[in-house]
């Protein structure tokens, strides 16, 4: 490509912005201690943002002077402790611990302290950050009892799988089912992955994200039978659905998309309700699911077209149409001359243009 010599001129003495030099971190890390430098917050964003590429010695050095700081840099550093944990951190966490009890703090207790410190720390830890974190801890001793009544269904598995615990099918299998009943009986929400399919397919367990992980975490388990049996169930309740006349009516119907997945989730939940075992469901289920299926009659009730509503066009239209059309648009009238469209001339295949 030629350039001219007045353009290549001009090109090579083009203005450019000057990228600024990293200041030396020693002297952001001063600027930090000094509260009075005037400098605090300058330095302790660039500290932050340049952190995770400094050097260990550095690092150390940052977290200890966080961790003696005010709660916001003391928040902001306990993720970067847990992280990165070192001995050297065990008493100012452990003094900070016992002084305020904040909830991220409680992660480098429950992970990196004694077993004998997180026991007798255990009724606090949980009331600040939880049961399942502290019971993963704890149940590495195979003979802590784990209270499974304080953990959700995929939770107790986590902890089974992760302290190689043994799960039999039938608990297994019994998590499963009571986490879906959970699910049959709530709104439809968009905490299901359904919405991203298009119209046209139906509903399946495993569109509900928490149940898909069940289904992952029971194949980590090796529970490969339950798993095949839990996928072809699943598969059954699907077909049955899918040619069911609630779908089919639901494909005739003109909704937006917000409309249809709504009634695709409560179509597919209602389904999957009735194909439970019935030692899975509860007597008071039945009152619930009415309120429910109340609520979706209230969003189909609202203007709905069918696709049997809509008129039918035939080839065989009213002539008259088409020259009051004609009469009211000069320029479709123009249009119509051109190319010899008037009602009584039949256009043989061969004039059309394409």
């Amino acid at each position: 490509m030629y350039i001219c010599a007045h353009t290549f001129k001009q090109y090579i003495t083009m203005s450019y912005q000057q990228i600024q030099h990293n200041r030396p971190i020693a002297t952001l890390f001063k600027w930090y201690l000094d509260k009075k430098s005037g400098k605090v917050s300058d330095a302790r964003k660039e500290i932050q943002k340049r952190f995770d590429y400094l050097d260990w010695k550095d690092q150390k050095r940052i977290a200890l002077a966080f961790l003696q700081s005010g709660k916001s840099d003391r928040e902001w550093i306990y993720g970067k402790v847990y992280r990165q944990w070192d001995d050297v951190y065990f008493e100012p966490v452990k003094t900070l611990w016992e002084k305020y009890h904040e909830f991220t703090c409680a992660w480098s207790i429950i992970q990196h302290f004694p077993i004998e410190y997180v026991k007798e720390n255990a009724e606090k830890l949980e009331e600040v950050n939880g049961y399942y974190h502290l019971c993963q801890r704890l149940a590495e001793d195979p003979l802590y009892p784990i209270d499974k009544n304080k953990l959700t269904g995929k939770e107790y598995l986590l902890v089974m799988l992760n302290t190689h615990r043994e799960v039999s099918v039938t608990e297994a299998k019994d998590t499963f089912f009571e986490s879906l009943h959970k699910f049959c009986l709530s709104e439809p929400e968009y905490f299901f992955r359904v919405h991203q399919k298009g119209r046209g397919y139906a509903f399946s367990v495993t569109d509900i994200d928490y149940m898909n992980s069940l289904l992952y975490i029971i194949q980590l388990l090796e529970l490969n039978n339950l798993y095949e049996e839990l996928n072809t169930w699943n598969q059954n309740v699907l077909s049955s659905m899918y040619y069911s006349e609630e779908f089919k009516a639901l494909e005739k119907m003109v909704v937006d998309d917000n409309t249809y997945n709504q009634r695709r989730l409560a179509i597919g939940l209602r389904f999957f309700y009735s194909a439970l075992d019935d030692k899975y469901k509860k007597t008071e289920d039945e009152e619930i699911i009415n309120k429910l299926k109340g609520k979706d009659d209230q969003v189909m009730n609202k203007q709905i077209w069918y696709k049997s509503d809509l008129p039918e066009f035939t080839s065989e239209q009213d002539p008259r149409v088409l020259n009051e059309m004609i009469a009211q648009s000069p320029a479709l009238a123009k249009l119509v001359s051109a190319f010899d469209l008037s009602s009584d001339h039949k256009i043989d295949s061969e004039e059309l243009p394409f």
